[in-house]
């Protein structure tokens, strides 16, 4: 009998150990799921993150991605968040927004829409951290962020709650700007184009975006970047205006943070609850190591896609940190941005 306990404790090890250990993915496959339309910004790089990270996963694994579009990434992340696969297979890929909902309400009244708690939620990390620019057209007559004080200044967004919509919002109240506001561009493509044809005279989108889009336009300044808007200047734009340099109230300055702090994550990934915390150390360890695959890296050079990681723990720790802001600051952040009273 002795030995009959011994052999089954030993049986129970060994299948333990296979549904924790480095055999787990083998033969598997993860799913990737967007939570925005294939051929975005965000499919794009969730494809990306697809063809690289399984090489970094032991087993060795198949990665597929799938894209899940609705309401601003809600019925994605409510989707994976709520009846994902708790075993470590199941991946979101949010628009950053998404992880704000509760707090901001940008999507729906009182963030009731989001079925989740973003702080519960294992985050994997980002692929980049953005810098919103504000564009402008060669050809009209506002030639720097100045000139958006006294000029009237057309811009195109897809919605009103869209970064570009929520940046005009900002900038018009805080900034005091001229800025009339155009939506339904179908995307940023559509709201180049229209930029081009000079149906408007400017579009808020991000850096990374220009870059892949109109490397050209940019490049021979037909499109002048007139000010960028994030947690800190791009290095690519030294000499460009910062939003939250013109920031002279300090209170205005941190209401600015709890909005586009968000911005540090980019492109980020997520499991949903309930995974068990080594599966989640070992997907993020292998998130770490993808973003340094110089396969990877040569990649997403020639998509030009700009990669700036932050690791699973840091974007961890940028939500819990935003979620603790003290109420009166977010109930204004909330104000300057239409979704309360």
């Amino acid at each position: 009998m002795r030995c009959l306990a011994v052999l089954f404790s030993c049986l129970f090890a060994t299948s333990s150990y296979a549904q924790t250990g480095d055999d787990f993915y083998r033969g598997k496959t993860i799913s990737i799921t967007v939570g925005s339309d294939a051929g975005s910004g965000y499919d794009a790089y969730a494809r990306l993150l697809g063809r690289h990270i399984g090489k970094h996963i032991p087993g060795n694994p198949n990665v597929i991605v799938q894209n899940q579009p609705g309401a601003g990434s809600i019925t994605m992340a409510n989707a994976v968040s709520n009846i994902g696969a708790k075993d470590g297979t199941a991946i979101g890929a949010p628009q950053s927004s998404v992880a704000f909902e509760r707090l901001l309400h940008l999507l729906s009244p009182g963030g009731r829409t989001a079925n989740f708690d973003a702080a519960k939620l294992n985050w994997l990390g980002t692929a980049t951290q953005d810098t919103f620019v504000v564009l402008g057209w060669h050809k009209s007559q506002v030639k720097t962020s100045e000139d958006m004080l006294t000029k009237e200044f057309v811009i195109g967004t897809s919605g009103p709650n869209t970064d570009g919509s929520l940046i005009v919002a900002v900038m018009n109240k805080l900034l005091g700007t001229k800025i009339k506001l155009i939506t339904g561009y179908n995307g940023t493509s559509a709201q180049l184009l229209a930029l081009e044809r000079t149906e408007i005279d400017g579009a808020a989108m991000a850096y990374g975006t220009v870059l892949t889009l109109r490397p050209n336009l940019h490049r021979d300044k037909e499109i002048p970047v007139l000010l960028q808007v994030g947690r800190q200047k791009h290095a690519d734009l030294p000499n460009v205006a910062f939003l939250m340099d013109l920031m002279k109230n300090p209170e205005d300055r941190a209401v600015l943070s709890v909005i586009f702090d968000k911005y540090q994550m980019g492109r980020p990934y997520f499991l949903p609850p309930g995974v068990p915390a080594e599966r989640v150390a070992l997907l993020r360890k292998a998130f770490d190591a993808v973003m340094k695959d110089p396969a990877l890296i040569a990649e997403a050079a020639q998509q030009k896609l700009e990669l700036d990681p932050l690791s699973g723990t840091d974007v961890q720790a940028l939500i819990e940190r935003l979620y603790a802001t003290p109420e009166p600051l977010v109930k204004q952040a909330r104000i300057l941005l239409g979704t309360e009273k």
